[in-house]
């Protein structure tokens, strides 16, 4: 039974480490992931991301590092490496591209950034403990349930293609936050799906022989990259917690203010910054029946920086709005009065305009009869225009 067992342990890591190396199989299901996942990501179109995670086969290299780091097997570990290096530059390597020829092309695609895109870029202290309990069911899955269904949800739920996909995407629009979000997305779910899959595998008796004891050494490498990255998702977190409440507080303080300077108006929009010496720029956009003045613009500054106590530089775009009570609509037979437009007249103006200056050389032209006797005053009139 032991010789049972070792045996098909040995098959079992040897089948880890096979899934794990760059062979033609795996480039062809990399690049058309790769494909798959920068269309989807740019269509926005979930479906299809989803897709990409099917196909997409680097959980393969990392299930064989996560086995490789028990010991042991130190060759096999250096190709699941180089597997998994090729992999992410060339899904950053097609994605960039594939951008870069859409934004070329006649269609009208990366002007806002899609959704699929934004989720990729703000990962999350969440993003770890997904992270850590995926690549755990993987591992589990890979060594005891192999051809299960629970496969496609492994693949599913650590989404590896698609933030490398978005760091390529962020790389040809040139916004550091999308490309650096996904970068530390994609880190965190490669460091937490190696750890964990090399302590399950542990756990099931797949490390190396003759080191049955506790990998302590394993263990405290493992985990530092996790604190790290666990205490850099909680720091990004709680920033971008601080900077929602702030502008929830700053759109209530806006809003009270416009009541009081400019009763009914609509506050649409709010963009905020940070400025010099602890200010706040504001840039609000209004929708308002009143057209606000210097004054009016003043009075709101100051309400909103008296509530905030901060300084508020403020930039006010007003939007005309006119606001209609409810009226008997008329009856069918009535031809409703259609006002005449002011600039109707305005635009035959122009014409009207141009022929102004024309009756001006016939009337210059009239005394020229009058002053046939001194044939010498017409040479002056016409030699002065070509010495001016």
């Amino acid at each position: 039974m032991p010789a049972h067992s070792a045996l098909s342990a040995g098959r079992l890591r040897a089948d880890i480490f096979r899934e794990g190396r760059p062979d033609l199989r795996f480039r062809l299901l990399l690049w058309f992931s790769a494909m798959i996942a920068t269309f989807g990501l740019i269509a926005d179109s979930t479906a299809v991301v989803i897709g990409a995670m099917l196909v997409a086969p680097l959980l393969g290299p990392l299930m064989a590092i996560g086995e490789a780091s028990l010991g042991g097997r130190n060759r096999q570990g250096l190709i699941a490496v180089r597997a998994l290096a090729e992999g992410v530059v060339t899904a950053i390597v097609i994605s960039f591209v594939l951008a870069e020829v859409t934004m070329l092309s006649s269609f009208d695609v990366l002007q806002a950034l899609p959704a699929e895109v934004q989720a990729r870029t703000r990962p999350n202290p969440l993003d770890l403990g997904i992270a850590l309990a995926g690549g755990a069911i993987g591992a589990y899955a890979v060594a005891r349930m192999r051809d299960s269904a629970a496969l496609p949800g492994v693949a599913i739920a650590t989404a590896l293609m698609p933030p490398l996909c978005t760091v390529g995407i962020g790389l040809a629009i040139e916004d550091r936050g999308v490309w650096g979000g996904a970068l530390l997305l994609f880190a965190t779910n490669l460091a937490a799906i190696v750890f964990t899959a090399g302590m399950v595998f542990w756990a099931l008796g797949l490390g190396p022989r003759r080191r049955n004891g506790f990998p302590v050494q394993q263990i405290a490498v493992g985990l530092l990259p996790i604190f790290f990255l666990g205490f850099t998702l909680f720091g990004l977190s709680a920033r971008a917690i601080g900077e929602a409440r702030e502008s929830e507080s700053l759109w209530a303080a806006s809003e009270a203010a416009l009541a009081q300077v400019l009763p009914g108006s609509e506050l649409t929009d709010l963009k905020r910054s940070n400025g010099p010496d602890g200010a706040v720029n504001l840039h609000l956009t209004v929708r308002t029946e009143i057209e606000p003045t210097l004054a009016d613009a003043e009075a709101i500054q100051a309400l909103i920086g008296q509530r905030r106590q901060k300084k508020v530089a403020l930039v006010l775009v007003s939007i005309p709005a006119i606001v209609l009570d409810p009226a008997r609509p008329p009856a069918r037979d009535v031809t409703v009065a259609i006002p005449t437009r002011a600039t109707t007249p305005g635009s035959t103006q122009i014409p009207t305009q141009t022929p102004t200056p024309t009756p001006s050389p016939p009337a210059t032209l009239t005394p020229s009869p009058t002053p046939t006797p001194s044939p010498t005053s017409i040479p002056p009139a016409v030699g002065n225009s070509p010495r001016d």
